[in-house]
């Protein structure tokens, strides 16, 4: 357990263990993510849908739904005249309240391209398990 009594303020042997991010490890986790998310952020909105499964899209989808008013604009545009009056218009926009579905779409497949790296070190751990025996 962590010391919550320490006035020197000195690491101790869990501190670093227990850390809340280790941005080295991070970035060996999975490699070639920052190259991949610029790359998918180039890409238009046709290519960026070839990419794209099915199941990808629908969840995509249901991610951007659930945080943009079902999707909705006449939901949108009711939220906002409750926030800001019957002009709200003159002080905000809907645009400025509901993200763009494509970055949903580039979320979704960093996801995938994360878990492709896990799958891919759950079965090489096994392999190596395997010759080791």
């Amino acid at each position: 357990m962590l010391d919550t009594n320490n006035t020197n303020w000195q690491e101790s042997k869990d501190q670093q263990q227990l850390s809340v991010s280790n941005r080295t490890a991070h970035d060996e986790q999975y490699p070639f993510l920052p190259e991949f998310s610029e790359l998918i952020a180039k890409l238009s909105i046709e290519d960026l849908l070839e990419l794209t499964t099915y199941q990808q899209k629908q969840f995509a989808k249901a991610l951007w739904e659930a945080c943009n008013y079902g999707g909705s604009h006449i939901k949108c545009e009711k939220r906002l005249k409750e926030i800001y009056g019957s002009k709200w218009y003159q002080l905000t926009s809907i645009d400025e309240h509901m993200d763009d579905i494509n970055d949903y779409y580039r979320w979704v497949l960093r996801i995938d391209h994360k878990k492709q790296w896990d799958n891919q070190r759950f079965w090489a751990n096994i392999t190596e398990d395997k010759v080791l025996e």
